[in-house]
Order: C-alpha cells, then sequence, then structure tokens
C-alpha cells in the first residue's frame, strides 16, 4: 500500500517543548495510540507532554512515564462552550497531535498558533468496506499504521507496539490475585458495547466446560453491567472453584489480564488492553471486520472471522442484526475457539 504524503511541519531548533495529544476516546482506541506517545518521548525528551482524554478512559494513559499530565475531560464538562475554552488550553502549546479528528478536537484545535498534526481517517475507504462489499477497494490500513501516519510530517515513525502501564498498586493487587491459581488462566473478555458484536452466551459457558474440563481456570473480565448480562455464565463461574469473574477497576483487569497464559475476546477494548499487556489473543469479529484496522496487535494472535455475505454491517456495530440471524457469532462454536487456543499452544489437553 502507498504510504499517505503529507507535507512536511518544520521543527523549531531544539525540537517542541509543548505538546498535546487529543484521544478523547475509546478504551481500544486510545491504547492504539500510545506508540505515538513513546515516539513523540524519544524524539523530544525535554518537551511537555500533555494527553487529552474524557475521564472514562483516564486510567489507560495515567500510569505511562512518557506522559506528563494527564488532561482529564469531566462527564459534565463537554458543551460546545467547554470545548471552546479547552481549546484555549492549547493556545500556548507549539505542537498538537490530534489522534482522533473529531467535531469536537477539531473545534478545539481551530486557529492554535502551534502546528496541529492530525490523523488520516480513512472514513470513506472503511465505508466503502461496509456499504459497498463488491467494489475492489484496498482496506484501509490499521489503525497503528493511520496514528503512525500522523508523524509523517515531523519526520518521525512510531514502529512500537502498545505496551499498557498499570500502577504499582494494581500490580501488587494482581501478583496477589493470580497466586489463588495453580496455572495460568484463560481470560474471557465477553463485553463489547454493541450487541452485534457479541459471542452467545451458551457459547461462552462450553467454551468455560471445554477448558475446565482439560483442567485450564478462567478468570472473565468485564464490567458489572456485562456481568448482569450474563448470569447463566455468572453461575457456572460462581459454582466452580477453578473460575473466577473480574470486575475491578481498569488498572487491576489489566494488570491481571497479564498473569493469563491468553485471552478470548470479542472486537472490544479489553481486545486491545489484553495485546498491550502481552497476552496472545483469539478475537471473534462477528459485525464489523478485522480489515476495518482493529484487529489485536502484534504477532501470535488469532482472529476468528467467519466473512458472512453481510459482514460487516457497520463500522462499530448495530444493536441488533439486520439480517436476524445473527450468522456472524452464532455459527463460531466454542470448539473452534478451543482449537485457536490449542494451536497458539496456549492450552494442552
Amino acid at each position: 500500500m502507498t504510504p499517505l504524503r503529507r507535507r512536511p511541519v518544520a521543527v523549531p531548533p531544539g525540537g517542541f517543548r509543548r505538546v498535546s495529544i487529543l484521544r478523547l476516546s475509546s478504551l481500544g482506541d486510545v491504547v492504539l495510540t500510545l506508540p505515538v506517545v513513546h515516539a513523540l518521548r524519544r524524539a523530544f525528551p525535554g518537551a511537555r507532554l500533555r494527553y487529552w482524554v474524557k475521564e472514562e478512559f483516564a486510567e489507560v494513559v495515567r500510569f505511562d512515564a512518557a506522559i506528563d499530565h494527564v488532561r482529564v475531560l469531566e462527564r459534565d464538562a463537554r458543551r460546545l462552550e467547554d470545548v471552546v475554552a479547552m481549546g484555549a488550553e492549547l493556545e500556548d502549546d507549539d505542537l498538537v497531535v490530534d489522534l482522533h479528528g473529531s467535531a469536537r478536537t477539531r473545534v478545539m484545535t481551530f486557529r492554535q498558533k502551534g502546528a496541529v498534526l492530525r490523523a488520516p481517517t480513512y472514513r470513506l475507504r472503511r465505508e466503502a468496506l461496509v456499504r459497498a462489499r463488491w467494489l475492489r477497494r484496498p482496506p484501509p490500513p490499521p489503525a497503528l499504521a493511520r496514528y503512525a501516519q500522523t508523524l509523517q510530517p515531523i519526520g518521525l515513525d512510531a514502529p512500537d507496539l502498545p505496551r499498557l502501564a498499570c500502577g504499582a498498586e494494581a500490580e501488587a493487587w494482581a501478583l496477589a490475585a493470580a497466586a489463588a491459581f495453580t496455572a495460568g488462566p484463560v481470560a474471557f473478555c465477553p463485553g463489547a458495547a454493541h450487541a452485534t458484536k457479541r459471542w452467545p452466551e451458551p457459547h461462552w459457558i462450553a467454551l468455560h466446560d471445554l477448558l475446565r474440563g482439560a483442567g485450564v481456570p478462567v478468570i472473565v473480565f468485564s464490567l458489572a453491567r456485562e456481568r448482569n448480562a450474563l448470569p447463566d455464565l455468572a453461575r457456572r463461574v460462581e459454582g466452580d472453584p477453578g473460575s473466577r469473574w473480574c470486575s475491578e477497576p481498569l488498572p487491576r483487569m489489566a494488570a491481571l489480564l497479564s498473569r493469563c497464559r491468553a485471552a478470548v475476546t470479542l472486537d472490544s477494548g479489553l481486545m486491545h488492553v489484553a495485546a498491550a499487556r502481552g497476552l496472545r489473543v483469539v478475537a471473534l469479529f462477528g459485525g464489523t471486520d478485522p480489515r476495518l484496522g482493529f484487529a489485536p496487535a502484534g504477532d501470535g494472535h488469532q482472529v476468528i472471522c467467519r466473512h458472512e455475505p453481510c459482514q460487516p454491517c457497520a463500522l462499530h456495530g448495530h444493536p441488533r442484526c439486520p439480517r436476524g440471524h445473527h450468522h456472524c457469532m452464532r455459527l463460531v462454536t466454542a470448539a473452534q475457539v478451543m482449537d485457536a487456543l490449542l494451536g497458539m499452544g496456549s492450552v494442552a489437553v
């Protein structure tokens, strides 16, 4: 694929001194921006790096040593007048890296004196993949590559994989929690914002039973509301001494994930968290598609996607299957996922 050519931006003598990075949401996207953060820190070690993010995702970047300050957007301060005021805070920056490109960040960066670099979205190419699958269009670059392209005008690359820091408290908690298991567990991450991304609950239960029958412990990671939506799986886990459900704050979940042997996830933020903590991931794609650019980053992962004729049905998912059958997920079996884990060498029977 031909790389995007962008107009060079002059780097001041001594490098940039005040840098703001904007990626307000969501969980997986914020994780995938970390290589850009680390590339900027290496290039400009004396700069003050601020990361702008919504408060519900601030824990992703709070413990990263490359970031000097996390500028949190509170839930009650996101009106237009608030966004305009935030833009004034950027006036002293000599570099703003907008990795979001939303209406909100465009307002914030409007008429800034310093250089503004904006990530390419390839939205039309992604929309073509969803709405015109019969056209032979090249797929968009992965999200990591799109974010890295943002730095091309200042002559930087961002070749690293995302690596997520969790903080000392979370690491200590996870070390104690993992001590309860005599063998490394397999992580389940069954939550996703959109229904068309979710694997049916009976399939999770079937995979749980296959793993437990092979003597492999299981930890299920989710928000509390996601646990409430999976009552039968929750009861199965509660009744099994070799299983556990984890609905702790994100730093603790991320730290405990890194003490698992592998993760089974959906196309979700926790998929990217697991990969950024060094796990090999079996990722199940339903209403979306890994060609949209959001497969788990790095080598050794397994992506299961049926590529049904109606898949993908949306860029980010739907509240229900537009065709009413949800074959993209219903026809993925627990045995297939178990085979993927066996193929990665993450479990043995």
